[in-house]
């Protein structure tokens, strides 16, 4: 159990330091040092508090709270509810994370891909590997409470087009092609503004040649599909960007892809 913290004459400011952190789950050096009013008290308490295992440093200045009935190492931190407050409500649970968030994902990452507009650098916590990705900026997001905690995510239409730009967070194009049958319904309008946002026409072919191809499993308008078309360049792109060097192409949307693209959508 947690060591017992009590109330007091708290000059020392650990008694507040740790209900706030039990509160809002976590505690940051800044916010200690707001409630103490002094860097050296507040660096002090934080130290003291992380002796007697009532919070645990994750990196920097982040600490997680352990509640009082349980030990740190029968206590295991949510690992989306951490990397949203690593990120300091800049950006948001993003690719298979977001999969995962949504209940998508077909498999279980002991990752957590998060964008953020500033530099956070990858850390690991508690066997989880936590990874940042620089952006400019956010848009395309929603809010998903865990146990009535709020935490900021992509939503299922930028998760979309991200998993299609970025297959390596994703775990693939098969693992995220399964995962997309849980999309069911998209909505076509957001997809055509975070198409235009994103400005890539490479994305227009590849995103209309996977919802075309996966007709059927879920529902793709007709007039998506045809504004997709209208984007289709003579530029032929693959489907996993980067790749060089064989394929089949697929004519009406000039995307290369794999060549065990059938097979592999006969499995999904």
């Amino acid at each position: 159990m947690a060591g017992q913290i009590k109330k007091g004459r708290d000059k020392s400011g650990q008694y507040e330091i740790y209900m706030t952190a039990l509160r809002d789950r976590f505690m940051t050096l800044d916010k200690a040092r707001e409630i103490t009013g002094k860097d050296k008290t507040a660096s002090m308490a934080l130290w003291r508090l992380s002796q007697h295992e009532n919070l645990v440093r994750v990196h920097g200045g982040l600490y997680a709270a352990i509640p009082p009935e349980r030990t740190l190492a029968e206590y295991e931190i949510d690992r989306f509810i951490l990397a949203d407050r690593s990120i300091k409500g800049s950006g948001a649970i993003a690719f298979h994370s977001a999969l995962e968030l949504h209940g998508a994902a077909y498999s279980r990452f002991t990752i957590v891909y998060f964008l953020t507009t500033h530099q956070v650098r990858p850390f690991t916590f508690q066997d989880t590997t936590y990874r940042p990705v620089l952006i400019a900026d956010v848009f395309g997001t929603t809010t998903h409470y865990i146990d009535d905690v709020p935490v900021r995510v992509t939503d299922r239409e930028r998760t979309f087009l991200d998993c299609i730009r970025r297959p390596d967070l994703c775990g693939g194009v098969e693992e995220y092609m399964k995962s997309f049958e849980a999309f069911i319904l998209l909505d076509p309008d957001k997809l055509l503004s975070y198409l235009e946002r994103y400005n890539e026409r490479s994305l227009y072919q590849r995103a209309g040649l996977i919802l075309e191809s996966m007709k059927g499993r879920i529902e793709v308008p007709e007039r998506l599909l045809t504004a997709l078309h209208d984007e289709v360049s003579k530029n032929i792109y693959y489907l996993i960007p980067g790749k060089k060097g064989g394929g089949t192409l697929v004519k009406g949307w000039n995307v290369m892809v794999p060549r065990n693209m059938a097979e592999m959508m006969r499995s999904v």
